[in-house]
């Protein structure tokens, strides 16, 4: 067990940044793919010059997932599908991503399959037939009581997969000219039709029984996710809400948009990186713009060219943003169940595999 210390030191970097116009217009450069995804890259790339509905869209979904987590707790059990091992719907304290087996509680997550984007009426992902044993992508999706989340929720879902196939374009440039046997445009083929991409809004609750100033241990860093790969191609994120739920506890009866804090209380509070050399690295995203992380899946299609990135989120720490919750959205585009990772496992098989790992029942 580490002896209590402070925090150990690291850096804020800066991601690569490119904007919507140099990825509808195909003047990404490949130099700019490999420092942002390559081997020496932190793997992930933001983007801006959003389309103008963004910013509101964000606003509006980020403050549903405080209404959703305040929820009554009879209401959420309502919610939850542990027939889809509880990737559909509410989920709270049922997945293990710490080192030592620590069970998540400290936040609560709200998951949706987002197969209505390749076609208005479905609602899980297609292949039920051939993998009957695949709720979690299979199931159809389970909507809060609160007016207006759904339409919210896939308007701004619509918008990231929007931009990822455009991220999922330039990638296929690169590797089309970089990796041996590559399918040209197969990225951008999985992110405009996969049924199996997935939304997870989450909502991380202010965390009980802090440690003080200086007693914090190297294993408790990522008290508000533990540190985790992503398993699908590219997933989008929006930048984190944080909201005083002490001063203004969500009230949907008072409107869904809640007052948005500058930033967290705690400055070390966010999401890290752990970078190519094993240094602990503090990422920021831009509030009007939005960050693409890369996945297992992806490393596996471009035969390591491009490198999954571990991460993870630091909670508050003691009188620095008690009752300050944090709020964000990522979306996990991927194969469909049947489409292959590398030359010997689909997407079924491979999402099998993480899910069982992380799922702690």
């Amino acid at each position: 067990m580490s002896a209590p210390a402070t925090a150990p030191a690291y850096t804020t970097a800066k991601p690569v940044t490119v904007s919507l116009a140099e990825l509808e217009d195909g003047s990404v450069s490949s130099a700019t793919l490999l420092a942002a995804f390559g081997p020496d890259s932190l793997g992930i790339i933001v983007v801006t010059g959003l389309p103008s509905q963004f910013t509101a869209l964000r606003t509006q979904l980020l403050s549903y997932t405080s209404h959703v987590a305040a929820l009554p707790p009879a209401t959420l059990r309502t919610l939850e599908s542990p027939d889809s091992n509880y990737l559909v719907g509410w989920s709270c304290g049922k997945e293990t991503l710490s080192a030592d087996g620590r069970v998540d509680t400290l936040k609560g997550s709200y998951y949706v399959n987002c197969a209505y984007y390749t076609s208005p009426a479905l609602d899980g992902a297609e292949g039920a037939d051939r993998y009957p044993d695949f709720p979690e992508y299979t199931a159809g999706n389970v909507w809060p009581p609160l007016e207006g989340f759904e339409e919210t929720c896939k308007e701004l879902c619509k918008l990231i997969i929007d931009t990822a196939a455009l991220v999922a374009r330039a990638c296929d440039r690169y590797a089309a000219e970089n990796v041996e046997g590559y399918t040209p445009g197969y990225l951008e083929h999985v992110v405009k039709t996969s049924t199996t991409t997935k939304a997870r809004l989450l909502h991380y609750f202010p965390p009980p029984g802090e440690v003080a100033d200086g007693e914090e241990k190297e294993e408790d860093l990522d008290s508000w996710c533990g540190t985790h790969l992503d398993h699908g191609c590219l997933t989008g994120l929006t930048s984190a809400m944080y909201v005083d739920e002490t001063s203004t506890p969500p009230d949907i009866a008072q409107g869904v948009e809640l007052q948005e804090l500058s930033g967290p209380p705690d400055p070390d509070a966010g999401l890290y990186i752990r970078d190519r050399k094993g240094q602990t690295v503090k990422v920021g995203i831009p509030r009007d713009a939005l960050a693409f992380q890369t996945g297992e899946a992806l490393e596996r299609i471009t035969k390591g060219r491009f490198r999954a990135v571990p991460h993870f989120v630091r909670g508050m720490r003691a009188g620095k943003g008690s009752g300050v919750a944090r709020n964000t959205l990522a979306v996990f585009t991927q194969p469909n169940l049947w489409e292959m990772v590398d030359e010997t496992m689909d997407f079924a098989a491979f999402a099998k595999m993480i899910v069982d790992k992380n799922t702690a029942m």
